[in-house]
């Protein structure tokens, strides 16, 4: 499953280096190697044009389900992107997609798809087709996100366009937006979205670190860890500060508020009721082209359907369809 971990989370790293290893067969999602074709043909998705998200789990059993917030995510990527292809794409095999309301109701969008890739196909062609056929993934220690940060830098290597976490909320159109990534503080770059034009020398940078520096002990290495290495080595400068685009070539480094506003230290400010709360989250996100809840902190945060909850009230307007399908809880 795909969600947002940024260069700050490095400091879990270090917690989780001190734990014993897996055993490598625990670590390999075996899921990745059961047959099934692939679904994706690389023909018809549209360079530029189209949205990714991916849902690197294995944990489908034949039938292919998000979650109510997932589903929200991909929906409010639609529903401000009417003209642009959301595709949803799952390197584990499925035999049928979910029935489920939230599920239909993400699928009535008309821009909307979900397909399964084939990994011992999909990176054939790239600058990681050796290092994915030598097995490089396996050393990894969360192959769930890792496998999602080298999908993001392979899909839009392959086809260019809008990556996106599923644990967001857009609000507002990626129009006239192009060639951009979010910084998540002052600091440090965050990978939850990014927009490259097909061909982009970043995004062959990205991909020549991840071949040569991946990291399977570190969780972050790979996602945020590729993309500030890349700006780094393209803008020609070290402070974030000063990767302006002009630095930069046209692209463009969006300031925290632009998709970060709330930092992930301050996550449960998406849950909270008290109305002093709620109104400094709201005027906080105010210019925001999106927002990020940080699944990996909050994913069992209650958000009460009906209540005042920011996150609630994004979820109501910008993913209406799955938000209704909701009774009690979101």
């Amino acid at each position: 499953m795909a969600s947002g971990h940024g260069l700050k989370h490095d400091s879990f790293d270090l917690a989780w280096l001190i734990q014993p290893a897996e055993a490598p067969e625990a670590r390999l999602i075996k899921c990745y190697n059961d047959p099934q074709s692939s679904s994706l043909d690389d023909g018809s998705v549209h360079k530029n044009k189209s949205i990714f998200f991916f849902e690197t789990s294995c944990n489908h059993n034949g039938t292919f389900s998000l979650n109510s917030r997932q589903a929200c995510a991909v929906e409010s990527a639609a529903l401000m992107n009417p003209d642009k292809h959301v595709l949803l794409l799952v390197p584990s095999p499925f035999n049928k997609i979910s029935t489920q309301k939230h599920m239909k109701a993400l699928l009535s969008y008309p821009n909307v798809r979900i397909e399964h890739i084939d990994m011992n196909k999909y990176f054939i062609g790239t600058p990681l087709q050796n290092w994915y056929e030598q097995g490089r993934l396996k050393s990894s220690r969360w192959p769930t996100s890792h496998t999602s940060d080298i999908l993001r830098y392979t899909t839009l290597w392959k086809f260019g366009g809008y990556y996106v976490d599923l644990d967001v909320v857009i609000l507002k159109s990626f129009d006239g937006l192009t060639n951009f990534v979010g910084a998540e503080d002052d600091e440090d770059v965050a990978a939850g979205f990014l927009a490259f034009n097909y061909g982009h020398p970043i995004i062959h940078l990205a991909m020549l670190d991840l071949k040569y520096k991946f990291k399977g002990w570190r969780w972050g290495n790979n996602g945020p860890g590729v993309i500030t290495r890349a700006l780094k080595r393209y803008c020609r400068v070290q402070e974030l500060s000063k990767m302006t685009k002009q630095r930069c070539g046209g692209v463009n480094v969006m300031p925290p508020s632009a998709f970060y506003a709330i930092p992930w230290r301050s996550w449960k400010y998406f849950f909270a009721t008290k109305q002093s709360d709620v109104d400094w989250v709201m005027k906080t996100i105010n210019q925001s082209i999106a927002i990020h809840v940080w699944n990996f902190h909050s994913a069992s945060q209650n958000a009460t359907v009906g209540s005042n909850q920011p996150y609630v009230t994004l979820a109501s307007r910008f993913c209406p369809k799955v938000y209704s399908t909701q009774k009690t809880v979101f």
